[in-house]
């Protein structure tokens, strides 16, 4: 089913990222790389694959502005402490 391998590209995108959380200590990490694969899986057996691509686009769109947020927190708070 080549219709499907958006899908299983999708998932293994976001699967890989939960090492990501342990090298980083990062609760984006951690969330996206639950949150994609099962988003993946949803939206790819229920919709065609171009929503599936529109969905992925906005999911990495929030994940860019999430770990963003994480580093100007992280920087923060090591200012404090120095």
């Amino acid at each position: 089913m080549p219709e499907k391998m958006l899908m299983v590209f999708a998932m293994i995108f976001g699967a890989h990222l939960m090492p990501y959380s342990w090298l980083y200590l990062s609760k984006s990490y951690f969330v996206f790389s639950i949150a994609v694969p099962v988003l993946a899986l949803i939206v790819g057996l229920m919709f065609p694959p171009f929503v599936l691509a529109a969905v992925m686009i906005g999911v990495e769109i929030l994940f860019n502005i999430l770990l963003c947020l994480e580093v100007r927190h992280l920087a923060h708070d090591g200012t404090k402490q120095s």
